[in-house]
């Protein structure tokens, strides 16, 4: 009989044979192709939760690794623009920046090998099936119905709407009188603790601004539905405070009376030490920043973030009551969704119980989810019943397409589930029918693509019109360029996604055996990308992505390309960031320079909307977005850095790597980005 010891040894030894038998798996389906060797895989919901370890590429570079990486800390430093890394759990992964590859890999008769893993899309299926997360023939019915409404009446109406919505925002907020030279400032001063001058009005995260920007945007144009602009002193703040524990009336009153008196004390104190902060030479509070951030104090940073957790979530019962405590409100639609968008990585990384679990993020995310849903749905059904009164009324259903009413993308999902599956696949408008039809979309089809237009819609437009005017800022003489010359300002909205690309990954999954070929080495990048060698230049009949067609698991190499064996199921992501920073087809990538899209570039190596036919459908509304609310904005308001330092003066370098912080989630998010506005004096 074995003692608990044997059994444990036993087990140990177990796992630690059928990890390695999964590693060699995975090793054996890249053909051992150089690159990491991790014991999980960035990828897996495991290594979402994992923090990145110190020497990425020798330990663990986490889930985030693309964005801070790059190029120049991943593929440069491996000596190759396409990287596997194999790990324990039995993932293979190729990580890819090779344009020329990528090309070939997404191309027209490459659909069928390289499709989309639609199981890497599990985080936006929450509500339904939509277009980005299905493929073949559901992916082509769902296209043909969402793509009529992006055209050109939808791109005026944009336009304008842009325009309303930034004057709404400006007379709700008070732009106009606040950055008025009469105005009687408050006073106010930086983190850094610069005192603002008159007429400068501080934006302490322009995030709040853009994102509810974007979502009227793509509510009004989008949707056909109401915005009206709110004034609020955080949105993103606003939106974290859902998710609080509702707290007792007389705890409330009781807690008030307590923290009125505390004020008494602390109000004073703070006055007296904050000033102190602020005067503390930088050189001082170097070293012990540095220390904290290395690696020898990893197991002390990760034990305090343990323990501060709990502490805040403790600090919630006693925390100062507000208004909301007292006058609890509902979640609004655009705040369930930045939550829903915020959080949907984590929901998809623990299990389903944790979600019950009575923690501050669970029960929001938990608000937000549901919330979302419900709102959604009644959206759907709200104009099911318009269109089914109008049919019955007009008969316009059954004689032709609805008229005097606007084509935007709920008309159209709507539309869509309403119709004859037959006359649908013929262009043509049939008459109702009950339930859903295959060929149409089914309810959930119509609230998956609803959430789906959603986020894309506003999330990655706001977070890229953020950066933008936080590089203008940065950079004022293309700020005044763009002001002088319209023309110019798109130039600036586009190095901008190229510099902070919305999505990090874009996947591909071999569906069969094929053999691919990758530039071998990227260590004299200067030169320009080999074009393809095959004799088509997309894919053999013997399904090779190169000169060499093999398949025996081996390499070859000819010239300054390699071809390789990969496996069916092995996962390859362009990797975004690699390539957007790729020296070979950018000159100086980590500069901000918007004329390099006035000038010849590499169409290919700009991927911030996907590439091939899977490209994102909404690539012209996110442009036109874009330059309204850019256009619109900067020609009454300049913007600039807020100060580093009390003096005024600013650190443009110091700046930028504070504004470029971001999490990685769906899309990349901007920590937070202060900016100062003035208005323009117009001659």
């Amino acid at each position: 009989m074995w003692n608990p010891t044997e059994w444990l040894l036993y087990g140990t030894a177990t796992l630690l044979l059928f990890t390695y038998w999964r590693y060699r798996k995975a090793v054996s389906m890249v053909s051992d192709f150089p690159g990491l060797r991790l014991l999980v895989s960035p990828m897996s919901p495991l290594g979402f939760l994992l923090p990145a370890m110190p020497y990425p590429l020798l330990t663990y570079p986490g889930f985030s690794f693309p964005w801070v990486l790059k190029h120049k800390g991943f593929f440069a430093k491996l000596k190759s623009d396409t990287v596997s890394i194999c790990a324990g759990d039995g993932r293979a992964i190729l990580f890819t920046a090779d344009v020329p590859f990528i090309t070939r890999m997404t191309s027209y008769m490459s659909r069928e090998v390289f499709p989309k893993p639609v199981e890497e899309y599990k985080v936006l299926s929450y509500l339904g099936s939509n277009l980005v997360i299905c493929e073949g023939e559901s992916w082509r019915r769902q296209r043909r119905i969402g793509a009529p409404a992006f055209s050109k009446g939808m791109f005026e109406r944009l336009w304008l709407d842009m325009r309303d919505i930034v004057r709404e925002m400006v007379e709700e907020e008070k732009w106009m009188e606040r950055t008025s030279q009469d105005y009687d400032t408050p006073s106010s001063t930086t983190n850094s603790g610069y005192q603002l001058k008159q007429g400068e009005l501080l934006v302490p995260n322009v995030v709040d601004l853009t994102l509810r920007m974007a979502l009227g945007a793509i509510a009004r144009a989008g949707f056909g539905m109401d915005f009206d602009w709110e004034a609020e002193s955080s949105f993103t703040r606003g939106c974290d405070a859902f998710g609080n524990p509702r707290r007792w009336h007389w705890w409330l009153v009781c807690l008030g009376w307590l923290w009125t008196a505390a004020d008494v004390v602390i109000t004073p104190i703070h006055h007296f030490y904050s000033p102190l902060f602020t005067t503390i030479p930088t050189f001082i509070t170097a070293v012990p920043i540095y220390l904290w951030n290395s690696w020898i104090a990893a197991p002390l940073r990760w034990a305090c973030g343990v323990t501060f957790f709990f502490l805040a979530e403790l600090w919630t019962v006693f925390s100062r009551p507000t208004d909301a405590d007292f006058n609890p409100r509902k979640i609004k639609v655009h705040e369930a969704l930045h939550l829903v968008a915020k959080d949907s990585t984590i929901r998809l990384a623990i299990p389903a119980w944790m979600m019950l679990l009575p923690i501050r993020r669970m029960r929001r995310m938990r608000l937000a989810f549901s919330s979302l849903e419900s709102e959604l749905r009644r959206l759907a059904e709200e104009r099911k019943a318009h269109y089914l009164r109008e049919s019955l009324d007009q008969e316009q259903l059954t004689d032709g397409p609805i008229k005097d009413h606007r084509s935007d993308l709920l008309n159209n999902l709507v539309k869509a589930s309403m119709k004859d599956g037959a006359d649908l696949e013929k262009g043509q408008t049939g008459g109702l029918v009950s339930g859903a039809i295959q060929k149409g979309l089914t309810d959930e089809e119509i609230i998956g693509n609803t959430y789906i237009y959603f986020l894309a819609g506003h999330e990655t437009t706001a977070h890229s019109l953020a950066w933008t005017l936080a590089l203008l800022a940065a950079y004022p003489e293309y700020q005044d360029a763009a002001v002088e010359e319209i023309n110019n300002v798109w130039p600036s909205a586009s190095e901008t996604i190229r510099l902070f690309p919305p999505v990090q990954m874009i996947p591909k999954v071999a569906a069969q055996d094929v053999s691919v070929t990758v530039q071998t080495s990227n260590v004299n990048n200067a030169a320009s990308a080999a074009p393809p060698t095959s004799e088509d230049g997309l894919i053999s009949e013997k399904k090779s992505y190169g000169a060499v067609s093999k398949v025996d698991g081996s390499a070859e190499e000819v010239g300054n390309q390699t071809t390789f064996a990969v496996k069916k199921g092995t996962i390859i992501f362009m990797h975004t960031p690699g390539v957007h920073y790729n020296p070979r087809y950018w000159d100086k990538p980590e500069v901000f320079d918007p004329n390099r899209f006035l000038r010849g570039y590499n169409k290919d190596a700009f991927i911030p909307f996907g590439v091939g036919h899977r490209a994102c459908l909404g690539r012209k509304f996110s442009e036109v977005e874009s330059v309204a609310m850019l256009v619109h904005l900067l020609r009454n308001y300049s913007v600039h850095l807020a100060p580093t330092s009390p003096d005024g003066s600013v650190d443009v370098a110091a700046a930028r790597a504070k504004f470029s912080e971001a999490t990685v989630s769906i899309t990349l998010t901007p920590k937070e980005i202060p900016l100062i506005f003035r208005r323009r004096v117009h001659s």
